[in-house]
């Protein structure tokens, strides 16, 4: 049987804790040299779209619309179908009307 003694074992343990502190500190320090910030108006169509997940939009789900109209790759704001019918375009038109891009331009996606 081997045994250890208290030094080994201590030391083993503070060496654990002081490489924990090391990597801890060094994703903290990633965390804020890599941030990237979101833009808040694709979070706030996401949730004035119906949220079907359907494609019919021609984009991977709700999500993927939202993003491609704040970001003008979308060619109308009718292309959702369900939304069409439930007057969510000229919901989202307003609200692009009031929050405009970074730059103070306004989005010039057209409802129809």
């Amino acid at each position: 049987m081997i045994l250890v003694s208290a030094f080994t074992l201590l030391w083993a343990v503070l060496i654990l804790a002081v490489l924990g502190l090391l990597f801890g500190l060094g994703l903290a320090i990633a965390a804020k040299v890599f941030y990237v910030e979101v833009d808040t108006r694709i979070e706030d169509i996401t949730a004035i779209l119906p949220n079907a997940n359907c494609g019919a939009c021609g984009f991977p789900g709700c999500a993927g619309f939202a993003e491609a109209i704040v970001e003008g790759k979308a060619e109308n704001l009718s292309q959702c179908k369900p939304g069409a019918k439930s007057g969510k375009p000229e919901i989202i038109r307003k609200y692009l009307d009031e929050h405009p891009n970074p730059d103070g331009s306004v989005n010039p996606i057209k409802v129809k």
